[in-house]
């Protein structure tokens, strides 16, 4: 049977960005008829962006594609509370919504990056229209809640396990972004099909960044969100102790909400040779990144998060450079497997600062078959086409 018509559920969708809005542009191209349930767009900043209302509910058309969007919490950003409310009101609103809606799709397709709590309108559409339901997850829980400093108490676990075996029980099939999810998910979930379906580079026009790096010296990049998930304490602790016989420099591109506890601690400790640029946008990223010499990939410790495949990963790729993985799990997997760079645990500053040394002659030496092998990995386990192929061979059975 063809999924003609797909209902995407998601917390985040354009003017927002996300891997979200290419997938739904592409479900189009390809014939299909697609609509969208989201919130008003707010992330990461937690507040109504300029242009948009919070109205309790507004239909917006994008590319084709038709958006139902409803209010959001403001605030979230910041406080822990509105957060959770947050969460909350998108699943109270959000199945107010599906109940009008729900019964014209042929399927339903949850895109989940944040709370897994997203998926419950979609349960509910499943349940009540009898529709198919797939959930394609990026953030694996209940690992990501302990994550982000919630505790591991009887009354939350018992809810989360509750919840995520509500969700994945009335999935037809879930699609997962990391190999290492799948183990997690059938630990909930042994009887349903999990299928690895990854990240892919989201093409677009390339400008020249305002971003200038220092050519004379060796430059070390991480560009991406700042906060407590990308483990830059502990890189800036390893830095701090390395030892170069060259000049070199430390590139910290992007905001976020550990941005300015980074900025005192190099000032603190008068750490030198680091350097804050803030954020620019996307499609200046690829010139800075292209600027540098190795691309720095962090994650901080924590197990479930050390699952994940950063998004961020496909663009590093595409630039070729080699890349200093201060992570094991996942990244360590796909950067030492394929002979990409070198890793160190997050953990430990002295083996950092030992590993930031080494990567120097690594990239000296190494970086044209860095270059090949990266883009060889693109053309085969994150192509693009073939992954959206996968996931359309599985709706449509």
């Amino acid at each position: 049977m063809k999924m003609k018509r797909i209902l995407i559920i998601s917390e985040i969708f354009h003017p927002e960005s996300g891997l979200v809005n290419d997938f739904a542009i592409e479900l189009v191209r390809r014939g299909y008829e697609v609509e969208v349930l989201t919130h008003q767009p707010s992330y990461p900043g937690g507040h109504v962006y300029p242009g948009y209302h919070n109205d309790k509910y507004s239909v917006e058309h994008w590319n084709g594609i038709v958006i139902h969007r409803i209010a959001v919490v403001e605030g979230y950003g910041s406080s822990k509370l509105k957060k959770i409310l947050n969460y909350r009101a998108f699943v109270r609103r959000g199945k107010h919504i599906a109940k009008r809606i729900g019964e014209s799709y042929d399927c339903v397709f949850v895109y989940q990056t944040g709370p897994l709590t997203v998926a419950l309108p979609g349960v509910y559409i499943k349940k009540k229209f009898k529709k198919p339901l797939f959930v394609w997850t990026f953030d694996i829980w209940p690992d990501a809640v302990y994550a982000y400093g919630f505790p591991r108490i009887a009354p939350l676990t018992l809810f989360l396990n509750h919840l995520i075996r509500k969700v994945y029980r009335n999935s037809d099939h879930i699609l997962v972004s990391s190999r290492k999810f799948i183990e997690s998910i059938r630990v909930y979930v042994p009887d349903r099909p999990v299928t690895y379906a990854p990240n892919w580079l989201v093409e677009e026009t390339h400008k020249v960044s305002g971003v200038r790096l220092d050519t004379s010296r060796f430059n070390f990049t991480f560009a991406g969100n700042i906060s407590k998930a990308q483990n830059l304490e502990n890189v800036l602790l390893g830095w701090a102790k390395t030892r170069f016989v060259i000049p070199v420099a430390l590139n910290i591109i992007g905001e976020g909400s550990s941005l300015k506890s980074l900025r005192e601690l190099v000032e603190r400790r008068s750490i030198p040779n680091v350097y804050f640029w803030g954020r620019y946008p996307s499609d200046q990223v690829e010139d800075i990144l292209r600027q540098s010499d190795v691309l720095v990939l962090p994650l901080i410790a924590d197990p479930g998060i050390q699952k994940t495949e950063p998004f961020k990963l496909q663009t590093y790729l595409h630039v070729g450079k080699p890349i200093f993985g201060i992570a094991y799990g996942s990244i360590q997997d796909i950067v030492e497997m394929n002979g990409l760079g070198i890793c160190a645990a997050p953990n430990h500053p002295d083996e950092i600062a030992a590993k930031f040394q080494e990567m120097v002659p690594f990239a000296e030496k190494c970086h044209k078959e860095v270059a090949e092998r990266s883009r060889m990995l693109l053309l085969s386990r994150f192509d693009k086409e073939q992954i959206i192929s996968r996931i359309l061979s599985i709706m449509s059975k």
